[in-house]
Formats: C-alpha cells, sequence, structure tokens
C-alpha cells in the first residue's frame, strides 16, 4: 500500500499529539496521580503508534509502545510518576519530535532509541511493581476478541417496535474494516452518510463517541430502520472502500429480547456495575439525540494544505484587482449598468474575502503551547522558580503570522528568563516571592493584534545599556549623554547588544532581540519595551490581523503613488508652509496641542522632481504606530481603495520604507508604504 499519499495528515496529527504530551506531562508533574492527565497522555501515546506503525515507522511504533507499557502501569497505579519516570517520557516526547521532524524533512539521519527502550523496560520492571504472573500480564495486553451482542433498553425496543409497524424493515448490519483501514472514522461516516439517504440508524455498537474516535478494532454493528429491501442495502455498503465484509439481517425483537435476557444473566455474574457503565455509554435513543451520523458529522473538519489557501487567496486578490479595474472603466466611460453591477461584485467579493480570511486564522494557542515546556526546562538549567501564565490563547492570527511569530516570542521569553529573573535568594532579598512571574498574553486591539511578554524580575537599568553601547561602540558617549530613559532602554534592539558578561547557551551573544526587532518589522509589526527598576519588564509587539488585502489610502508625490495603509492613518489635514516650524533640526507641526514631526516623502524616497510645487497649501497624512505619531507630506490625495499587498521579491528584500507593492486598477503598480520605518 501506498502511504505517501498520507504523510501530510500523519506528521500533522503527530505534531499535535506530541504537543499534547507536553503540555499533559507538565500537568502530570504538578499532579502525578490525575487519572484523566495519564489517560490522556496514553490516548495520545497510542495514537502515535498506531499511525507509525501504518505508516511503516518500526523505531517510533517501538519506542511508543514501551512508552504505553509504562503509562499503563501509572493508570492502572501499578508505579508513581516520579521526577525520574517524567523526565524519561520528556526525552522520549524530545526524541520522538526529533524523528518527526526528520521524517518531515526526509533526513537520513537515523536516532538510535535502543537506551531509551532501555530505560523504559527498566522502569516498567521496577521495585513498585506488583509481582504477576508473566502469562497473566500477556493475557491482559492482547486484544480480546469477543463477538458483539446486541442490547436493547425499553427505549429502543419501543422505537423497533413502532418503525415496524409502520411498514418499515429493521436490520441489523456488522460491517468489517480492512485491517490496513488507515481513517477508519472516515470509513464509519461513510457507512453513516449511505445509510442516512435510505433511513434511521437506531443504534451502534460501539457508541457512536467510539466509533468516531476509533475507539473498536475493526468491526462494527449498526441497527438500521429502512424501506429499502435488504439486498439493496448490502449492496450499497459493500461498494464503499476498504470494507471487506457486510452482513445484513433482519431483526426480529422477540430474539433480540430473548438475547438481552441472558446476556445480562452473564453480565450480572460478571461484574453488575462494569455492565451498568456500559449501558450508559452505549445507547442512543434518536429521540434525544438524533441519528448517530450527525453526531458524526458535527465534529468533523477538514485539513487543508496552507499552500491551497494561498493560492485560494491569491486568487481572491486577483479578484480583487479585477473588480477595481472593471469599477475605473465605468466611472471613466459612464456605464451606469456597469456600475451598478460592479457594486453587487463588491459586497460578494468582500464577503468572499472575510471568508477565505477567517478560514486562514488560526489561535495563537497553537504557538503559545510550546512554551511551558521550554520554561520548564530552562528554569531548572537556570536553577531558579519560574512560573508562567499565558492569557488570550484563543486570539486569532493569520496563518503566515502565527507561523513566522513563534522565533521571536522564544528570544523574548529566554530573556525575560535569563536576563530578567531573579535568582530565589537575590528575590527574597529585594522583598519578593521566590518564584518569579512570566506572562504571556495576546489580545485584539482594532485591527492589530497585541502579544506582550511581562516579567516581575529586575526590570533594564538605562544607565547600563548606555554605557555596554558605548562600550561596544554601538553608539558615542555624546549620544548616550543625550539620550532620555526610554530611548536607552530601545537600545537593546541593536544588532550585537548584549548586558551579558558571560556567554551560556541560554544568551550573551548579542544576535537575539535584534532578530525580533527585524522579524516582528518584517510583519508589518511594531516591538516596544517598558521597564521599571525593580519591577519588571514589558515587551509589546504589534501584529497586523492579515498581511494579504487592506484598506489603503493613495497619495501621490510628483507623479509617483502610494500606498499608505488606512490602518495606520490617524487623519489627514491641509496645512500652509507657515505652519511648519523646525525643532532641533528637525520639521514639526503642531496638531491639537501635540508636536507632530514632519516626514517630506519626496525627500525620503527621491521621487524625481517633474513640477514644481509653489502652492503653500500641503496635504499632510498623519499617521501613528504605537503612541507615536508623525505626518507625511504628500502631493495630492487620490483616496481609500482596497488593495492586494503583493511582495516585492528576493531581488528588493531589505528595502526598509516599503512594505510591498500593488496593481491598480488601470494596471499600474503602486508602492506600499511601511509607516513604521518611516517613523524611526
Amino acid at each position: 500500500m501506498d502511504t505517501n499519499q498520507y504523510m501530510g495528515m500523519f506528521l500533522e496529527e503527530s505534531r499535535e499529539h506530541l504537543q499534547t504530551l507536553n503540555s499533559c506531562l507538565l500537568e502530570l508533574e504538578h499532579s502525578p496521580e490525575d487519572p484523566d492527565v495519564l489517560n490522556e497522555i496514553f490516548r495520545s501515546a497510542h495514537t502515535i503508534k498506531g499511525m507509525s506503525a501504518t505508516m511503516g515507522f518500526t523505531e517510533i511504533a517501538e519506542l511508543t509502545h514501551e512508552m504505553e507499557n509504562v503509562l499503563d502501569l501509572l493508570r492502572k497505579n501499578q508505579l508513581k510518576a516520579n521526577e525520574d519516570i517524567v523526565d524519561t517520557i520528556f526525552k522520549c516526547v524530545d526524541t520522538l519530535e526529533q524523528m518527526v521532524e526528520n521524517i518531515s524533512s526526509e533526513s537520513a539521519n537515523n536516532i538510535d532509541v535502543t537506551e531509551l527502550v532501555a530505560k523504559l523496560v527498566a522502569i516498567a520492571k521496577g521495585e513498585s511493581i506488583p509481582t504477576a504472573p508473566p502469562q497473566e500480564e500477556a493475557k491482559e495486553k492482547e486484544p480480546v476478541v469477543s463477538e458483539v451482542v446486541v442490547e436493547l433498553n425499553d427505549t429502543e425496543t419501543t422505537i423497533i417496535k413502532k418503525a415496524m409497524e409502520s411498514g418499515l424493515q429493521v436490520f441489523d448490519i456488522k460491517v468489517s474494516l480492512s485491517p490496513n483501514c488507515l481513517l477508519k472514522s472516515a470509513r464509519v461516516y461513510m457507512v453513516m452518510n449511505a445509510l442516512d439517504e435510505i433511513g434511521d440508524v437506531l443504534k451502534s455498537i460501539p457508541s457512536s463517541e467510539d466509533l468516531e474516535q476509533e475507539n473498536f478494532e475493526s468491526s462494527f454493528e449498526l441497527i438500521v430502520a429502512t424501506a429499502t429491501e435488504q439486498t439493496r442495502v448490502q449492496q450499497l455498503l459493500s461498494s464503499i472502500s476498504e470494507i471487506t465484509e457486510v452482513i445484513v439481517e433482519s431483526l426480529e425483537l422477540p430474539k433480540a429480547e430473548a438475547v438481552v435476557t441472558e446476556d445480562n444473566k452473564k453480565m450480572q455474574e460478571a461484574s453488575s456495575a462494569k455492565r451498568s457503565q456500559e449501558k450508559t455509554k452505549a445507547p442512543i435513543a434518536p429521540s434525544s439525540s438524533g441519528s448517530i451520523e450527525k453526531k458524526l458529522k458535527s465534529g468533523q473538519s477538514v485539513r487543508v494544505d496552507i499552500e491551497k489557501l494561498d493560492s485560494l487567496l491569491n486568487l481572491v486578490g486577483e479578484l480583487v484587482i479585477n473588480k477595481t479595474r472593471l469599477e475605473q472603466i465605468g466611472i471613466t466611460h459612464r456605464l451606469t449598468e456597469l456600475v451598478e453591477t460592479i457594486e453587487q461584485m463588491d459586497r460578494v467579493t468582500t464577503d468572499l474575502q472575510s471568508v477565505v480570511m477567517k478560514v486562514r486564522m488560526v489561535p495563537v494557542g497553537q504557538v503559545f503551547n510550546r512554551f511551558p515546556r521550554m520554561v520548564r526546562d530552562l528554569s531548572r538549567e537556570l536553577n531558579k522558580e519560574i512560573n508562567l501564565t499565558i492569557e488570550g490563547e484563543e486570539t486569532e492570527l493569520d496563518r503566515t503570522v502565527i507561523d513566522e511569530i513563534g522565533d521571536p516570542l522564544v528570544h523574548l521569553i529566554r530573556n525575560s528568563l535569563d536576563h530578567g529573573i531573579e535568582h530565589p535568594d537575590e528575590r527574597l532579598a529585594k522583598g519578593k516571592e521566590p518564584t518569579g512571574e512570566v506572562r504571556l498574553i495576546a489580545r485584539h486591539e482594532g485591527n492589530n493584534v497585541i502579544i506582550m511578554v511581562e516579567d516581575d524580575g529586575k526590570g533594564i537599568n538605562p544607565e547600563i545599556i548606555k554605557s555596554k553601547a558605548v562600550e561596544k561602540d554601538l553608539i558615542t558617549q555624546e549620544d548616550a549623554d543625550k539620550m532620555d530613559d526610554n530611548e536607552a532602554v530601545r537600545l537593546v534592539f541593536l544588532a550585537g547588544f548584549s548586558t551579558a558578561d558571560v556567554i551560556t547557551d541560554v544568551s550573551g551573544r548579542g544576535v537575539g532581540m535584534d532578530v525580533v526587532k527585524n522579524k516582528i518589522e518584517s510583519l508589518g509589526g511594531l516591538i516596544d519595551v517598558e521597564t521599571k527598576l525593580d519591577e519588571g519588564s514589558k515587551f509589546k509587539i504589534r501584529l497586523p490581523l492579515t498581511l494579504a488585502i487592506i484598506q489603503a489610502l493613495l497619495v501621490k508625490v510628483q507623479e509617483e503613488i502610494y500606498a499608505i495603509p488606512l490602518g495606520s492613518i490617524d487623519s489627514t489635514i491641509n496645512i500652509t508652509t507657515d505652519n511648519i516650524k523646525t525643532i532641533q533640526n528637525r520639521e514639526v507641526i503642531l496638531l491639537r496641542g501635540q508636536i507632530i514631526p514632519i516626514i517630506r516623502l519626496n525627500d525620503v524616497l527621491q521621487v524625481p522632481k517633474v513640477e514644481e510645487n509653489n502652492d503653500k497649501d500641503l496635504f499632510v497624512v498623519v499617521v501613528h504606530m504605537g503612541d507615536q505619531k508623525a505626518g507625511i507630506i504628500v502631493d495630492n490625495l487620490i483616496g481609500q481603495q482596497e488593495i492586494v499587498i503583493k511582495t516585492l521579491g528576493k531581488l528588493l528584500a531589505g528595502i526598509k520604507v516599503i512594505a510591498g507593492a500593488t496593481i491598480l486598477g488601470n494596471g499600474q503598480v503602486a508602492l506600499i508604504l511601511d509607516v513604521g520605518t518611516l517613523m524611526q
């Protein structure tokens, strides 16, 4: 069987389960006997084992199998989750992550799991485990194959009787799947969907939840009420791929009731408590919950490759460009009917764009979930007590931003742990709690997403920052003397800057904060820092919600047209040359009692002069980035327009002032200004 078609699904689901393992193991450290946590860890390990065995990755299957053995003993309270056991399982998870990434990158580096397997085997044979006969243990691990018996409660019996009285046939259907079937839940869904078209599914064995989660071997049983002939039902289900056998038998109530009575006797002899629990879980009453396939449908989702979404978004972008072109043609030639049609088309394209954007949005929790494990490991390495608090995990960001934001956040959190949080003794001496607090917060703010990394550590001393910057020849002593505290603190974002006296594995090389700043700015965002000595620091990242289609203001400078993102614009004003003043060799204006620096766009971009603008009236676009404001002088304002952001390509990468380009309705290319860079 060719498994390459399932490779993407295997990698993605493996990463999800490994993340679950990391999160649950952290919880297990605090609650070693929590059965829910242990069960969740066991399920994730079991799923990875099954998937890897199916895909032919025997080493992953072997490692997860031995993990299962240890986890099973923990679940049965035959082992206690001590520090050594948790650390060993953490190492197993790290190894599995590396093995999955090697598969993803098609790396030939094989990872030896012999040592870890030996450790797990040794843990499983520990002295704390009660001795049990080997044959019994083997029996316990073997899959139990037993004949499924139809058990009906009173409600189900009544429903079946009514179905028979109304002239419907009731069938007992046994479906067997291929042993090599990779997506059992998908086959179950197809069976349910087929039966839904010809009748109603009254009951399933096992329950709908178990079927959905693939908690069954290779067969399941259904009770169906339908007007379709028995042979037709047989043919319909047999035509579904990866189904090896379908047995359709008429169900007779007296027979069913007799079976139930006999079965009840057997169950009572075995365990009455267990039987009652099974009865509670299994039956599905159609009157309260509808047919089983509806339950399955409610939890269905579709995995789509990000490249397909990018392609879809690109097509929507082209549609927006052509819509703008048609709009311009209609206005130019005064075609009323065309303009009216375009207005209707505009509403459709806007809705389409909104839907595509929402599809691309994913919660930042996908990135945040990796940090508790990192904080745990680093706090041990640094010998510090640190508690990480995460807020706003449900906040959504564009998928492209999510993929890029992980590394900057890693730098910021490592920086807070190493430089910010003090050692417990030092904290106690300052009257603080010995455990340091690091907060990772995400929230929406207008058309932006704010991500903050806060700590209650020692803060950043601006005087030390200035002296280090002078020492490393990043600034002159004269510049340092002129700086206020806020400007001095922002020196941490300079390339090569570091306050660490000793280079460690965690930090000190001076390649962290400048990388963070460059990455954030490449995403169209802004980063700032606030700090107070002995109270802590706060790094604040502002990111756009999306990077693809935005509203922008088109402006003209000489013969060139530029686009300024509407989200960055505060207002547009008219001023005269007399309103411009000079302070410290910089042009400024006074706007509503606030001094605003002026940026002459033609000078910054070195736009060739075609005609002299001798008018005293000037157009100023007041932009903001965070709390900072600036006024951009332009020759003319064209108007607001929906634009599609196109990248400049590799050859033009690194141009600071330009964020990208867009195609206007007339086919002309307009450059999009990077407001954050302009204001620096």
